[in-house]
Protein backbone atom coordinates (compact mmCIF):
# COMPACT_ATOMS: atom_id res chain seq x y z
CA UNK A 1 0.00 0.00 0.00
CA UNK A 2 1.45 3.26 -1.03
CA UNK A 3 2.55 5.82 1.90
CA UNK A 4 -0.63 7.91 2.99
CA UNK A 5 0.45 11.35 3.84
CA UNK A 6 -1.03 12.31 7.81
CA UNK A 7 -3.71 14.31 6.54
CA UNK A 8 -4.74 11.16 4.36
CA UNK A 9 -5.00 8.99 7.65
CA UNK A 10 -6.82 11.15 9.19
CA UNK A 11 -9.41 11.20 6.62
CA UNK A 12 -9.38 7.33 6.25
CA UNK A 13 -10.22 6.99 9.81
CA UNK A 14 -13.01 9.47 10.29
CA UNK A 15 -13.98 7.34 7.44
CA UNK A 16 -13.82 4.23 8.81
CA UNK A 17 -13.36 4.41 12.49
CA UNK A 18 -16.86 2.74 13.06
CA UNK A 19 -16.22 0.19 11.22
CA UNK A 20 -12.79 -0.40 12.53
CA UNK A 21 -14.94 -0.30 16.13
CA UNK A 22 -17.37 -2.64 14.80
CA UNK A 23 -14.63 -5.42 13.18
CA UNK A 24 -15.70 -4.85 9.75
CA UNK A 25 -12.51 -2.87 9.05
CA UNK A 26 -8.69 -3.83 9.59
CA UNK A 27 -6.52 -1.43 11.56
CA UNK A 28 -2.79 -0.81 9.79
CA UNK A 29 -0.88 0.09 12.72
CA UNK A 30 2.29 0.10 10.47
CA UNK A 31 0.87 3.02 8.41
CA UNK A 32 0.46 4.89 11.52
CA UNK A 33 3.62 3.74 13.32
CA UNK A 34 5.36 5.43 8.99
CA UNK A 35 3.13 8.60 9.75
CA UNK A 36 4.50 9.34 12.95
CA UNK A 37 7.72 8.74 12.38
CA UNK A 38 7.48 10.95 9.13
CA UNK A 39 7.11 13.85 11.70
CA UNK A 40 10.74 12.90 12.69
CA UNK A 41 9.99 14.03 16.35
CA UNK A 42 11.02 11.52 18.20
CA UNK A 43 14.60 10.78 18.72
CA UNK A 44 13.51 6.62 17.28
CA UNK A 45 11.13 4.68 15.89
CA UNK A 46 7.89 4.77 17.62
CA UNK A 47 7.68 1.28 18.00
CA UNK A 48 10.70 1.48 20.15
CA UNK A 49 9.20 2.89 22.77
CA UNK A 50 6.42 0.72 23.70
CA UNK A 51 9.04 -1.43 25.95
CA UNK A 52 10.57 1.55 27.17
CA UNK A 53 10.25 2.68 31.14
CA UNK A 54 8.07 5.58 31.78
CA UNK A 55 11.24 6.40 34.01
CA UNK A 56 13.51 6.07 30.97
CA UNK A 57 11.23 8.30 28.75
CA UNK A 58 11.14 11.04 31.21
CA UNK A 59 14.31 11.15 32.14
CA UNK A 60 15.21 11.35 28.27
CA UNK A 61 12.73 12.87 26.41
CA UNK A 62 9.42 13.69 27.54
CA UNK A 63 8.30 17.35 27.59
CA UNK A 64 6.16 16.63 30.73
CA UNK A 65 2.40 16.54 29.67
CA UNK A 66 1.74 13.11 29.98
CA UNK A 67 1.31 11.81 33.65
CA UNK A 68 4.36 9.15 34.14
CA UNK A 69 3.45 7.61 37.65
CA UNK A 70 4.44 4.00 37.08
CA UNK A 71 7.93 4.43 37.28
CA UNK A 72 9.14 0.96 35.67
CA UNK A 73 6.24 0.43 33.84
CA UNK A 74 6.36 -0.12 30.11
CA UNK A 75 5.23 3.13 28.39
CA UNK A 76 3.38 0.90 26.14
CA UNK A 77 1.00 0.04 28.80
CA UNK A 78 0.17 3.78 29.36
CA UNK A 79 -3.25 4.72 29.76
CA UNK A 80 -2.79 8.75 29.66
CA UNK A 81 -2.93 10.55 26.18
CA UNK A 82 -2.25 14.01 25.57
CA UNK A 83 -4.74 15.08 22.15
CA UNK A 84 -3.68 17.71 20.24
CA UNK A 85 -6.98 19.79 19.85
CA UNK A 86 -6.20 23.33 18.35
CA UNK A 87 -3.19 24.71 16.50
CA UNK A 88 -3.22 28.80 16.11
CA UNK A 89 -0.62 31.08 14.86
CA UNK A 90 0.87 32.27 11.95
CA UNK A 91 2.52 29.69 9.85
CA UNK A 92 4.00 32.36 7.32
CA UNK A 93 5.73 34.05 10.43
CA UNK A 94 7.36 30.84 11.86
CA UNK A 95 4.63 31.53 14.49
CA UNK A 96 2.83 27.77 15.28
CA UNK A 97 1.07 26.79 18.53
CA UNK A 98 -0.10 23.40 19.02
CA UNK A 99 -3.14 22.78 21.85
CA UNK A 100 -2.98 20.13 23.55
CA UNK A 101 -5.78 17.85 26.53
CA UNK A 102 -5.58 14.99 28.55
CA UNK A 103 -7.63 11.65 27.29
CA UNK A 104 -7.52 8.63 29.81
CA UNK A 105 -8.52 5.48 27.43
CA UNK A 106 -8.84 3.98 30.59
CA UNK A 107 -12.51 4.48 32.92
CA UNK A 108 -13.16 1.15 33.54
CA UNK A 109 -12.56 -0.83 30.37
CA UNK A 110 -10.37 -0.07 26.82
CA UNK A 111 -12.67 2.12 24.77
CA UNK A 112 -11.49 1.63 21.00
CA UNK A 113 -13.21 4.91 20.42
CA UNK A 114 -11.35 7.27 22.37
CA UNK A 115 -8.18 6.54 20.98
CA UNK A 116 -9.80 6.40 17.65
CA UNK A 117 -10.59 9.96 18.31
CA UNK A 118 -7.05 10.70 19.18
CA UNK A 119 -5.43 9.46 16.20
CA UNK A 120 -8.00 11.20 13.65
CA UNK A 121 -8.12 14.84 15.45
CA UNK A 122 -4.63 15.14 16.30
CA UNK A 123 -3.94 13.61 12.65
CA UNK A 124 -6.62 16.04 11.09
CA UNK A 125 -4.36 19.41 13.44
CA UNK A 126 -0.88 18.09 12.59
CA UNK A 127 -1.13 16.95 9.37
CA UNK A 128 -3.14 20.15 8.11
CA UNK A 129 0.11 22.48 9.63
CA UNK A 130 2.65 20.03 8.41
CA UNK A 131 1.53 20.50 4.69
CA UNK A 132 2.02 23.96 5.46
CA UNK A 133 5.59 23.73 6.88
CA UNK A 134 7.35 20.40 8.30
CA UNK A 135 10.24 22.06 9.66
CA UNK A 136 7.82 24.29 12.12
CA UNK A 137 6.00 21.11 13.29
CA UNK A 138 9.14 19.07 14.16
CA UNK A 139 10.43 22.43 16.35
CA UNK A 140 6.84 23.10 17.91
CA UNK A 141 4.56 19.82 18.41
CA UNK A 142 5.10 18.02 21.60
CA UNK A 143 6.91 14.79 22.10
CA UNK A 144 4.50 13.44 24.57
CA UNK A 145 1.17 13.98 21.64
CA UNK A 146 3.51 11.95 19.06
CA UNK A 147 4.27 9.42 21.41
CA UNK A 148 0.07 9.45 22.66
CA UNK A 149 -0.42 8.88 18.96
CA UNK A 150 2.22 5.65 18.73
CA UNK A 151 0.55 4.42 22.40
CA UNK A 152 -3.25 4.76 20.64
CA UNK A 153 -2.36 3.05 17.36
CA UNK A 154 -0.38 0.13 19.31
CA UNK A 155 -3.58 0.09 21.57
CA UNK A 156 -5.72 -0.26 19.27
CA UNK A 157 -3.19 -2.67 17.12
CA UNK A 158 -3.40 -4.93 20.47
CA UNK A 159 -6.94 -4.50 20.81
CA UNK A 160 -7.88 -5.21 17.07
CA UNK A 161 -5.90 -8.42 17.77
CA UNK A 162 -8.41 -10.14 20.37
CA UNK A 163 -11.30 -9.69 17.65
Amino acid sequence: MAELTISQLADYLEENGDAIKAGDESFNAAQIYQAIDSLAILQKPIQDYFALSEDSYYDSESDHLLTLQNGQQPLGDLSDRVIVTHTDGAVTDGELNYTYAHENVIATDYDVQTDLHILTYGFEVVGATDQLDHKLVQKTLAKDAVLSFGLAAHAIEKWAATK
